[in-house]
């Protein structure tokens, strides 16, 4: 099939586009998984909330973008106007998705925060009521490297649990815990993951917004390619 030079300067972009479009679903599917992480530590604050929903489409996203982008790069070198129309079909729904997504992480982020600090707050209340609730917050301790709801202070001076320090400390004291407190420390981590995963999301839906125009006017190209190979 005989393209014109400018299509096929399109064809191989559409084809580059797609590998960085596959390295930006990588970086998305990291971006997501990387609050996952965390959650076991930090899920027993987030009571009445699931944290892990927004992680999990990000991931999922992720995925489905790697997937579409080898499917268009396919589509791309084999000059398959029906490929590269359902990629850019495809593409633009997952623009949308993102938008959606980042709206949704921009709208609820500080909600959530605030949630997790007050999450923290109800645990440490309730820590002496019985050891499931001590264990969870000495899991958040570990975990985010914190202490106490405010600081190590709130545990009295000999009081402070080993969660509080870094592995290998053998009497953990005021002076060499972690200087955070965890209400605050959780709040920031969690705000900051939310507004992370949203500009991600934001950024890479206006690359793959380019590529669904570019996928445009290849696939007008192959077809006005075929009606001059059938005229």
């Amino acid at each position: 099939m005989g393209l014109t030079c400018g299509a096929s300067v399109v064809k191989y972009g559409i084809f580059i586009f797609n590998l960085l479009c596959a390295v930006a679903g990588i970086a998305l599917i990291v971006v997501g998984a990387i609050p996952l992480f965390k959650l076991d530590d930090i899920r027993d604050a987030f009571p009445e909330n699931n944290p892990a929903t927004v992680p999990i489409i990000i991931v999922v996203l992720g995925s489905i973008i790697f997937i579409i982008s080898f499917f268009g790069c396919c589509g791309a070198i084999r000059e398959n106007q029906c490929m590269v129309s359902t990629y850019a079909f495809f593409l633009l729904i997952l623009v949308v998705l993102q938008i959606v997504i980042a709206v949704f992480a921009f709208m609820y982020t500080g909600e959530l925060a605030k949630a997790a600090e007050n999450g923290f707050n109800k645990l440490w209340e309730n820590r002496d009521t019985n050891n499931e609730t001590r264990i969870a917050i000495e899991g958040i301790q570990r975990g985010l490297r914190c202490c106490g709801s405010a600081g190590p202070a709130d545990w009295g001076l000999l009081n402070i649990p080993s969660s509080c320090c870094d592995d290998g400390v053998i009497a953990c004291t005021v002076s060499n815990a972690h200087s955070d407190g965890c209400a605050t420390l959780l709040s920031n981590f969690v705000n900051d993951s939310g507004l992370l995963i949203a500009w991600f999301a934001i950024v890479f839906a206006g690359i793959e917004l380019v590529g669904v125009i570019f996928a445009c006017c290849l696939a007008n190209s192959i077809r006005n390619a075929n009606r001059r190979q059938y005229a």
